[in-house]
């Protein structure tokens, strides 16, 4: 069947989203600034903003994304993350609903974790 999301929103709280390129131009072109929902990490790297514990595009009420259609590329196959340091694909097990996680939801999100990685300079890690 594969993963299921809950709606709970815990990848939501204290984000570390990295933004790719394409990412901040998508959510630019709905018409918001970049100081409105990033900021610049000190890797260089632009990451979502948190306002009040929570991402800033998070609404806690309707535990929902406001711009979810628009969503950053990461956003789009959490709980599948890249790990850097073990230069591996894995799943966030912070994510209550980890375990519904199947091999084939990891290929699927293979092509797009390629590209979160060649938009963000990573041209030389294989996936």
């Amino acid at each position: 069947m594969g993963f299921r999301c809950i709606r709970c929103g815990r990848c939501c709280q204290e984000t570390e989203m990295i933004l790719t390129p394409s990412d901040i131009a998508r959510i630019e072109g709905l018409g918001y600034s970049l100081t409105y929902f990033a900021v610049k990490s000190p890797d260089g790297f632009y990451r979502l903003r948190n306002v009040d514990g929570h991402c800033v595009f998070y609404d806690p009420e309707e535990r929902r994304c406001i711009i979810y259609p628009w969503r950053p590329l990461g956003c789009r196959v959490y709980p599948i993350v890249y790990d850097l340091d073990r230069r591996c694909i894995t799943v966030d097990l912070e994510c209550p609903m980890a375990y519904t996680v199947t091999e084939e939801d990891i290929e699927r999100a293979r092509s797009i974790i390629a590209r979160i990685l060649r938009e963000l300079g990573f041209y030389h890690v294989v996936v």
